[in-house]
Protein backbone atom coordinates (compact mmCIF):
# COMPACT_ATOMS: atom_id res chain seq x y z
CA UNK A 1 0.00 0.00 0.00
CA UNK A 2 1.18 3.62 -0.52
CA UNK A 3 3.25 5.03 2.29
CA UNK A 4 1.69 7.71 4.47
CA UNK A 5 2.53 11.31 3.67
CA UNK A 6 3.81 13.33 6.66
CA UNK A 7 1.27 15.89 7.89
CA UNK A 8 3.69 18.78 7.42
CA UNK A 9 4.29 17.81 3.80
CA UNK A 10 0.53 17.70 3.17
CA UNK A 11 0.05 21.18 4.65
CA UNK A 12 2.97 22.52 2.63
CA UNK A 13 1.52 21.07 -0.57
CA UNK A 14 -1.89 22.63 0.08
CA UNK A 15 -0.38 26.02 0.85
CA UNK A 16 1.46 25.92 -2.47
CA UNK A 17 -1.77 25.62 -4.45
CA UNK A 18 -2.78 28.67 -6.52
CA UNK A 19 -4.56 31.31 -4.51
CA UNK A 20 -7.73 31.10 -6.60
CA UNK A 21 -8.00 27.35 -5.86
CA UNK A 22 -7.71 27.93 -2.13
CA UNK A 23 -10.29 30.72 -2.32
CA UNK A 24 -12.68 28.49 -4.26
CA UNK A 25 -12.27 25.77 -1.64
CA UNK A 26 -13.27 28.21 1.11
CA UNK A 27 -16.33 29.33 -0.88
CA UNK A 28 -17.32 25.70 -1.42
CA UNK A 29 -16.93 24.96 2.30
CA UNK A 30 -19.16 27.94 3.14
CA UNK A 31 -21.80 26.81 0.62
CA UNK A 32 -21.85 23.32 2.15
CA UNK A 33 -23.00 24.91 5.42
CA UNK A 34 -26.26 26.23 3.96
CA UNK A 35 -28.31 23.01 3.82
CA UNK A 36 -27.17 22.06 7.32
CA UNK A 37 -28.47 25.34 8.73
CA UNK A 38 -31.87 24.56 7.23
CA UNK A 39 -32.07 20.89 8.27
CA UNK A 40 -31.51 19.92 11.90
CA UNK A 41 -31.06 16.21 11.22
CA UNK A 42 -28.53 16.92 8.47
CA UNK A 43 -26.65 19.24 10.82
CA UNK A 44 -26.41 16.59 13.52
CA UNK A 45 -25.05 14.00 11.08
CA UNK A 46 -22.61 16.12 9.07
CA UNK A 47 -21.74 19.23 11.05
CA UNK A 48 -18.25 18.09 12.07
CA UNK A 49 -17.26 17.02 8.56
CA UNK A 50 -18.40 20.31 7.05
CA UNK A 51 -16.69 22.33 9.78
CA UNK A 52 -13.44 20.43 9.26
CA UNK A 53 -13.38 21.44 5.58
CA UNK A 54 -14.09 25.08 6.45
CA UNK A 55 -11.41 25.07 9.14
CA UNK A 56 -8.76 23.66 6.79
CA UNK A 57 -9.70 26.20 4.13
CA UNK A 58 -9.34 29.07 6.60
CA UNK A 59 -5.97 27.85 7.82
CA UNK A 60 -4.69 27.64 4.23
CA UNK A 61 -5.64 31.30 3.70
CA UNK A 62 -4.50 32.71 7.02
CA UNK A 63 -1.67 34.61 5.29
CA UNK A 64 -3.98 35.98 2.59
CA UNK A 65 -6.15 38.56 4.42
CA UNK A 66 -7.49 40.20 1.25
CA UNK A 67 -8.82 36.85 0.03
CA UNK A 68 -10.44 36.12 3.40
CA UNK A 69 -12.01 39.60 3.38
CA UNK A 70 -13.47 39.04 -0.09
CA UNK A 71 -15.54 35.99 0.86
CA UNK A 72 -19.24 36.58 0.18
CA UNK A 73 -22.14 35.61 2.44
CA UNK A 74 -20.08 35.76 5.59
CA UNK A 75 -23.28 35.51 7.61
CA UNK A 76 -23.65 31.85 6.56
CA UNK A 77 -20.34 30.92 8.16
CA UNK A 78 -21.00 33.03 11.26
CA UNK A 79 -24.41 31.45 11.88
CA UNK A 80 -22.95 28.01 11.36
CA UNK A 81 -20.06 28.62 13.78
CA UNK A 82 -22.44 30.00 16.43
CA UNK A 83 -24.70 26.96 16.09
CA UNK A 84 -21.71 24.62 16.21
CA UNK A 85 -20.44 26.24 19.40
CA UNK A 86 -23.86 25.85 21.02
CA UNK A 87 -24.35 22.22 20.06
CA UNK A 88 -20.77 20.88 20.00
CA UNK A 89 -18.97 22.44 22.99
CA UNK A 90 -16.26 19.77 22.81
CA UNK A 91 -15.16 21.36 19.49
CA UNK A 92 -14.46 24.76 21.07
CA UNK A 93 -10.68 24.45 20.74
CA UNK A 94 -10.85 23.86 16.98
CA UNK A 95 -13.52 26.52 16.48
CA UNK A 96 -11.35 28.98 18.40
CA UNK A 97 -8.56 28.39 15.88
CA UNK A 98 -10.89 29.49 13.08
CA UNK A 99 -12.30 32.41 15.07
CA UNK A 100 -8.84 33.82 15.70
CA UNK A 101 -8.23 33.90 11.94
CA UNK A 102 -11.56 35.57 11.17
CA UNK A 103 -11.19 38.03 14.05
CA UNK A 104 -8.22 39.60 12.26
CA UNK A 105 -10.59 40.80 9.53
CA UNK A 106 -12.72 43.85 10.23
CA UNK A 107 -14.93 42.86 7.30
CA UNK A 108 -15.77 39.59 9.06
CA UNK A 109 -16.25 41.30 12.41
CA UNK A 110 -18.61 43.85 10.87
CA UNK A 111 -20.61 41.05 9.23
CA UNK A 112 -20.97 39.36 12.63
CA UNK A 113 -22.13 42.58 14.29
CA UNK A 114 -24.71 43.25 11.56
CA UNK A 115 -26.37 39.83 11.83
CA UNK A 116 -29.10 39.68 14.52
CA UNK A 117 -28.87 35.88 14.56
CA UNK A 118 -25.24 35.94 15.73
CA UNK A 119 -24.44 36.31 19.42
CA UNK A 120 -21.11 36.52 21.21
CA UNK A 121 -22.70 34.49 23.99
CA UNK A 122 -22.73 31.47 21.65
CA UNK A 123 -18.94 31.54 21.23
CA UNK A 124 -16.41 29.82 23.53
CA UNK A 125 -16.56 31.67 26.85
CA UNK A 126 -12.79 32.08 27.16
CA UNK A 127 -12.72 33.96 23.83
CA UNK A 128 -15.75 36.20 24.29
CA UNK A 129 -13.92 39.14 25.88
CA UNK A 130 -11.30 39.27 23.14
CA UNK A 131 -13.95 38.85 20.46
CA UNK A 132 -16.02 41.68 21.94
CA UNK A 133 -12.97 43.95 22.00
CA UNK A 134 -12.21 43.19 18.36
CA UNK A 135 -15.82 43.94 17.47
CA UNK A 136 -15.55 47.34 19.15
CA UNK A 137 -12.42 48.07 17.13
CA UNK A 138 -14.22 47.12 13.92
CA UNK A 139 -17.05 49.54 14.74
CA UNK A 140 -14.79 52.39 15.85
CA UNK A 141 -15.98 55.28 13.64
CA UNK A 142 -12.73 57.19 14.11
CA UNK A 143 -10.75 54.30 12.67
CA UNK A 144 -7.98 55.10 15.15
CA UNK A 145 -7.31 51.45 15.87
CA UNK A 146 -7.11 50.35 12.23
CA UNK A 147 -4.25 49.86 9.89
CA UNK A 148 -4.65 50.25 6.10
CA UNK A 149 -6.65 47.29 4.80
CA UNK A 150 -8.67 47.03 8.00
CA UNK A 151 -6.32 44.89 10.11
CA UNK A 152 -5.30 45.62 13.69
CA UNK A 153 -2.23 47.61 14.52
CA UNK A 154 0.76 45.40 15.19
CA UNK A 155 1.35 47.41 18.37
CA UNK A 156 -1.77 45.70 19.75
CA UNK A 157 -1.52 42.06 18.70
CA UNK A 158 -4.29 39.66 19.59
CA UNK A 159 -3.98 38.29 23.08
CA UNK A 160 -2.49 34.85 23.53
CA UNK A 161 -4.82 31.87 23.73
CA UNK A 162 -6.34 31.09 27.07
CA UNK A 163 -5.24 28.09 29.05
CA UNK A 164 -6.39 25.18 26.85
CA UNK A 165 -7.04 23.13 29.96
CA UNK A 166 -9.66 25.52 31.33
CA UNK A 167 -13.09 23.85 31.65
CA UNK A 168 -15.94 25.99 30.43
CA UNK A 169 -18.75 23.41 30.28
CA UNK A 170 -21.88 23.02 32.34
CA UNK A 171 -22.03 19.24 32.67
CA UNK A 172 -19.64 16.40 33.33
CA UNK A 173 -20.88 13.35 31.45
CA UNK A 174 -19.61 9.77 31.37
CA UNK A 175 -21.00 7.58 28.60
CA UNK A 176 -20.70 3.78 28.48
CA UNK A 177 -21.79 1.79 25.43
CA UNK A 178 -23.91 -1.21 26.40
CA UNK A 179 -25.61 -4.23 24.85
CA UNK A 180 -28.19 -4.16 27.64
CA UNK A 181 -28.70 -2.38 30.94
CA UNK A 182 -31.39 -2.30 33.56
CA UNK A 183 -32.33 -0.15 36.56
CA UNK A 184 -34.21 -1.22 39.68
CA UNK A 185 -37.15 1.20 39.82
CA UNK A 186 -39.23 -0.49 42.55
CA UNK A 187 -37.21 -2.41 45.13
CA UNK A 188 -40.22 -3.69 47.06
CA UNK A 189 -41.86 -5.11 43.94
CA UNK A 190 -38.57 -6.14 42.38
CA UNK A 191 -39.45 -4.20 39.22
CA UNK A 192 -36.75 -3.25 36.72
CA UNK A 193 -36.71 -0.99 33.65
CA UNK A 194 -34.43 -2.26 30.91
CA UNK A 195 -32.83 -1.15 27.64
CA UNK A 196 -31.01 -3.15 24.98
CA UNK A 197 -28.32 -1.69 22.70
CA UNK A 198 -27.55 1.90 23.60
CA UNK A 199 -25.79 4.03 26.18
CA UNK A 200 -25.53 4.34 29.93
CA UNK A 201 -25.17 8.05 30.71
CA UNK A 202 -24.03 9.40 34.09
CA UNK A 203 -24.33 13.18 34.56
CA UNK A 204 -23.09 15.86 36.96
CA UNK A 205 -23.90 19.57 36.80
CA UNK A 206 -21.27 22.25 37.44
CA UNK A 207 -21.92 25.63 39.02
CA UNK A 208 -22.09 27.12 35.49
CA UNK A 209 -25.05 24.95 34.50
CA UNK A 210 -28.43 26.40 33.61
CA UNK A 211 -31.55 24.83 32.14
CA UNK A 212 -30.78 26.49 28.81
CA UNK A 213 -27.26 25.05 28.70
CA UNK A 214 -28.23 21.41 29.24
CA UNK A 215 -30.21 21.19 25.98
CA UNK A 216 -27.10 21.15 23.72
CA UNK A 217 -25.67 18.37 25.91
CA UNK A 218 -28.80 16.28 25.33
CA UNK A 219 -28.50 16.78 21.58
CA UNK A 220 -24.83 15.82 21.72
CA UNK A 221 -25.56 12.53 23.47
CA UNK A 222 -28.01 11.59 20.73
CA UNK A 223 -26.00 12.81 17.74
CA UNK A 224 -22.38 11.91 18.62
CA UNK A 225 -21.07 8.60 17.25
CA UNK A 226 -21.01 6.75 20.56
CA UNK A 227 -23.32 3.75 20.12
CA UNK A 228 -23.60 0.63 17.97
CA UNK A 229 -26.12 -2.01 16.97
CA UNK A 230 -23.60 -4.86 17.11
CA UNK A 231 -22.63 -7.04 20.06
CA UNK A 232 -19.20 -7.64 18.53
CA UNK A 233 -16.26 -5.78 20.14
CA UNK A 234 -14.96 -2.95 18.02
CA UNK A 235 -18.19 -2.48 16.07
CA UNK A 236 -18.45 0.70 14.02
CA UNK A 237 -19.67 3.62 16.11
CA UNK A 238 -22.83 5.46 15.08
CA UNK A 239 -25.07 7.99 16.75
CA UNK A 240 -28.16 6.92 18.65
CA UNK A 241 -30.27 9.23 16.48
CA UNK A 242 -28.88 7.77 13.26
CA UNK A 243 -29.45 4.18 14.36
CA UNK A 244 -33.01 4.87 15.48
CA UNK A 245 -33.74 6.71 12.23
CA UNK A 246 -32.73 3.53 10.37
CA UNK A 247 -35.13 1.47 12.45
CA UNK A 248 -32.57 -0.07 14.82
CA UNK A 249 -33.57 -0.17 18.48
CA UNK A 250 -31.58 1.99 20.89
CA UNK A 251 -31.93 2.98 24.50
CA UNK A 252 -30.52 5.42 27.06
CA UNK A 253 -30.20 4.75 30.76
CA UNK A 254 -29.59 8.08 32.51
CA UNK A 255 -28.50 8.55 36.12
CA UNK A 256 -27.34 11.53 38.20
CA UNK A 257 -23.85 10.94 39.53
CA UNK A 258 -22.52 13.45 42.09
CA UNK A 259 -19.26 11.51 42.46
CA UNK A 260 -18.07 12.54 38.97
CA UNK A 261 -16.55 15.58 40.65
CA UNK A 262 -15.09 15.18 44.11
CA UNK A 263 -12.33 16.49 46.32
CA UNK A 264 -9.77 14.28 48.07
CA UNK A 265 -8.68 15.22 51.60
CA UNK A 266 -5.19 13.79 51.73
CA UNK A 267 -4.88 13.74 55.51
CA UNK A 268 -7.98 11.64 56.13
CA UNK A 269 -7.96 10.15 52.60
CA UNK A 270 -11.67 10.94 52.46
CA UNK A 271 -13.79 12.32 49.63
CA UNK A 272 -16.10 15.32 49.53
CA UNK A 273 -18.62 15.57 46.71
CA UNK A 274 -19.34 18.93 45.12
CA UNK A 275 -23.03 19.73 45.44
CA UNK A 276 -25.04 21.85 42.98
CA UNK A 277 -27.94 23.53 44.78
CA UNK A 278 -30.39 23.17 41.90
CA UNK A 279 -29.04 19.88 40.55
CA UNK A 280 -32.40 18.11 40.75
CA UNK A 281 -34.09 20.75 38.60
CA UNK A 282 -31.20 20.62 36.10
CA UNK A 283 -31.34 16.83 35.97
CA UNK A 284 -35.06 16.86 35.23
CA UNK A 285 -34.48 19.52 32.57
CA UNK A 286 -31.77 17.38 30.98
CA UNK A 287 -34.02 14.30 30.86
CA UNK A 288 -36.78 16.37 29.28
CA UNK A 289 -34.27 17.81 26.80
CA UNK A 290 -33.29 14.27 25.78
CA UNK A 291 -36.94 13.45 25.04
CA UNK A 292 -37.34 16.67 23.04
CA UNK A 293 -34.12 16.16 21.09
CA UNK A 294 -35.12 12.58 20.28
CA UNK A 295 -38.41 13.77 18.80
CA UNK A 296 -36.55 16.24 16.61
CA UNK A 297 -33.52 14.20 15.55
CA UNK A 298 -35.03 10.77 14.96
CA UNK A 299 -36.87 10.78 11.66
CA UNK A 300 -37.66 8.56 8.72
CA UNK A 301 -40.32 6.07 7.61
CA UNK A 302 -38.63 3.19 9.46
CA UNK A 303 -37.66 5.06 12.60
CA UNK A 304 -37.53 3.17 15.88
CA UNK A 305 -38.68 4.67 19.17
CA UNK A 306 -35.80 5.56 21.49
CA UNK A 307 -36.27 3.91 24.89
CA UNK A 308 -35.27 6.27 27.69
CA UNK A 309 -34.90 5.07 31.27
CA UNK A 310 -34.08 7.84 33.75
CA UNK A 311 -33.31 7.10 37.37
CA UNK A 312 -34.84 9.07 40.22
CA UNK A 313 -32.69 11.92 41.50
CA UNK A 314 -32.91 10.90 45.16
CA UNK A 315 -32.27 7.54 46.77
CA UNK A 316 -29.97 4.66 45.99
CA UNK A 317 -29.48 3.36 42.47
CA UNK A 318 -29.23 -0.35 41.66
CA UNK A 319 -28.35 -1.23 38.09
CA UNK A 320 -26.85 -3.97 35.91
CA UNK A 321 -25.00 -3.31 32.69
CA UNK A 322 -23.57 -5.59 29.99
CA UNK A 323 -21.27 -4.47 27.22
CA UNK A 324 -19.12 -5.85 24.42
CA UNK A 325 -16.08 -4.05 25.77
CA UNK A 326 -15.10 -1.05 27.93
CA UNK A 327 -16.11 1.55 25.36
CA UNK A 328 -16.41 4.55 27.69
CA UNK A 329 -16.01 8.30 27.21
CA UNK A 330 -15.92 11.28 29.57
CA UNK A 331 -16.95 14.74 28.37
CA UNK A 332 -17.23 18.23 29.79
CA UNK A 333 -20.18 19.70 27.89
Amino acid sequence: SPSATPHGAVMSSLLERPLHERAARLDKARDSMKPLLENGVLFQNKCETVFSEFRISCVHLRREPATVDAVKEKFVAWRYLCKLCRERPFLHDRVTEVLKILMLSYAWMEAFAEDPECSIEDLPSDLQEEFRRRGEEANDPSGNQREPGGYPSQSHPPSSPSDPGKLTGSMQVVVQRCTKARLLVDERAGRWSEIGFGLFVAVFFTKHATEEKVAPAARFILSAKLSTSSAKPGGEAESVASLCSRGLAQGLLVLPQASLQSELHEKEMSLTYVAQSNAERLYNAFVQAVHSAASELIAGPRKAQLQIVAGAFHGGQVMDISSAGPFMHSFML
